[in-house]
């Protein structure tokens, strides 16, 4: 696999992961900024702490599909490489079992908190007033390319663990 996006979907997974690479390097420079008011006594920005953590967030939400399906993500590479070779897919296949069911029910009940703080006009309450379905609306989306990225290779279409020595012999 390439690490140039070849379909639609890979578009949007790629889409995802460049929109928190912009806002990891908008909280980076926030970050930057606050460090030299704090120490020049310029007025700083008072919203740097409320938007730096929804920002993390963000990046760690939005980055998380692409990094699966390029398989740039942690997994249990020292589990699989010392058990015994005949073990190994099937400590893979569950493996990816576990994560798409833990990504499906993720998704499931993160939309339902999503859907419940929309209809109830929920707030966060910060330094600034934002809707609390917009902070939960990621994790939806997120989880459920997750669960589809987990599920492919339970399908077999493709491998975490392939190329890496002592895994598929």
């Amino acid at each position: 696999m390439t690490d140039k996006p070849e379909s639609g979907y890979e578009r949007l997974l790629f889409c995802l992961f460049s929109l928190g690479a912009g806002i990891l390097a908008l909280v980076t420079l926030l970050i930057l900024y606050d460090v030299i008011a704090r120490n020049t006594g310029i007025p700083s920005f008072t919203h740097t702490l409320a938007l730096t953590e929804y920002g993390l967030y963000y990046v760690t939400l939005l980055g998380a599909p692409w990094l699966v399906r390029k398989k740039h993500h942690v997994y249990m590479q020292l589990v699989t490489a010392v058990a015994p070779a005949a073990l190994r897919p099937f400590i893979c296949k569950l493996s990816y079992l576990l994560c798409a069911v833990a990504c499906g029910l993720i998704c499931y009940y993160a939309g339902q908190v999503t859907v419940e703080a929309w209809l109830r006009g929920d707030m966060e309450v910060r330094s600034f007033d934002m809707p609390r379905w917009l902070i939960f609306a990621v994790m939806p989306v997120s989880f459920s390319l997750l669960t589809i990225e987990f599920s492919r290779y339970l399908a077999g279409f493709d491998s975490m663990y392939d190329g890496e020595i002592g895994i598929h012999e």
